[in-house]
């Protein structure tokens, strides 16, 4: 028998499913690919890859990237590093990627002048 909640109809304008569609876990996405036969990218392996590209003509790697073959990540790289504008952010994201960050250090306390430290009591020893 069928249950009766079931047979009330939404109001207009109300989702049957409010919670939509549950995502993709990355795992689920990585198991995906790698069925698919898509290998794992290390860091040398992109590393070569940005030494290549900067070793490379402008019609060569325009030409990579209308190639079909050619991974998606990697057509992303090469059209920003050909965009004046997207230019220096994908070479400071490259910088920071293989370096590491640069550190800044600010001194936002003294205006650069020496520190000297004060005494500093915790607790009277003078007894009135």
């Amino acid at each position: 028998m069928a249950n009766n909640d079931n047979l009330i109809p939404y109001k207009k304008g109300q989702s049957g499913n409010p919670n939509g569609r549950p995502r993709k876990s990355f795992a689920s996405i990585n198991l995906e690919l790698e069925a698919k036969g898509v290998k794992r990218l290390s860091k040398a392996d992109l590393l070569d890859a940005y030494a290549l590209i900067f070793n490379s003509t402008e019609d060569d790697l325009k030409e990579l990237a209308k190639d079909a073959n050619t991974p998606y990540a990697l057509k992303i790289i090469i059209l920003e590093l050909n965009n004046s504008k997207s230019r220096n952010k994908a070479m400071q994201d490259f910088r920071d990627y293989t370096f590491g960050k640069a550190q800044e250090n600010k001194d936002i306390t003294t205006n650069g002048d020496s520190l000297i430290p004060n005494q500093i009591v915790f607790f009277d020893t003078d007894e009135d």
